[in-house]
């Protein structure tokens, strides 16, 4: 199943669905098949434009983010407070201490300003998909990050080994179990908690969203919301593989 979606999501949910076509509509010139490679040119050249803007971002991701509010001023009582991996950034110095990719730690930053409201454990729950021989898990490149922050080690239960939000939630619910558990502040992305939300519900855990990383914005476009940004493109690809997943997850026993 991993490897399935890891394939889909790099053909279907990627620039390279547009890459492909426009590849072949360069064929077809060289070919002087000039009307259909005008079509396979023109069109996903195009919608690659459109979704490089931030306002095709907004509309992609805001249906995401705004479903669930924030975690409530008046904190409702939780167990602990569990906070999703969102990668890791392999092969760099700073690795060694820290490496959380830019999601991540926004989601991270997010659990420890909950712990100091709630002082409950944090469950850290990430591993990795391609995980090599001796490499940290995600969770405990988060955990030593919590240090960093001055928070404690008893105060940190690390889970990693799952590889997917579906193995998150079965992974969290089996240590919630064991510590007589029954209702946790869920940490992750804003676009991502709609998925995390169903992952945990099938698995039987009781979530207060809390959600952080927001992505889109809430007020009235200007001129460089229509303004084609790399970044743009990289969050409306985010989206989209959120809308995948929430399918995925609905249809999945």
């Amino acid at each position: 199943m991993i490897v399935l979606s890891a394939v889909f999501s790099t053909v279907f949910l990627s620039p390279l669905l547009f890459a492909l076509p426009i590849v072949v509509g360069i064929a077809l010139l060289l070919m002087h098949r000039r009307k259909p490679a005008a079509w396979l040119i023109s069109v996903p050249t195009f919608l690659l434009l459109v979704l490089s803007t931030g306002a095709a971002r907004d509309l992609i991701l805001r249906p995401l983010e705004y479903r669930n509010p924030p975690f409530p001023a008046h904190a409702p009582s939780v167990d602990a407070i569990v906070v999703l991996g969102g990668g890791v950034v392999r092969g760099t110095p700073e690795e060694e201490y820290a490496g959380l990719a830019q999601a991540s730690l926004k989601r991270l930053v997010a659990a420890y300003t909950l712990y100091r409201r709630l002082d409950v454990p944090v469950i850290v729950s990430g591993g990795s998909t391609w995980r090599e021989a001796g490499e940290r898990s995600e969770a405990d490149i988060a955990a030593a990050t919590l240090a960093g922050f001055g928070m404690p080690a008893d105060g940190v239960i690390r889970e990693g080994k799952s590889r997917t939000t579906w193995e998150n939630a079965r992974e969290v619910a089996r240590i919630l179990a064991g510590r007589g558990a029954s209702r946790v502040a869920l940490v992750t992305s804003a676009a991502h908690m709609p998925r995390a939300l169903l992952a945990f519900s099938r698995a039987g855990v009781a979530c207060v969203p809390a959600p952080a990383d927001y992505l889109s914005r809430m007020r009235r476009w200007t001129l460089s919301d229509f303004l084609p940004r790399f970044e743009a493109l990289s969050e409306c690809f985010f989206g989209f593989q959120e809308y995948f997943g929430i399918v995925l997850y609905t249809v999945r026993r």
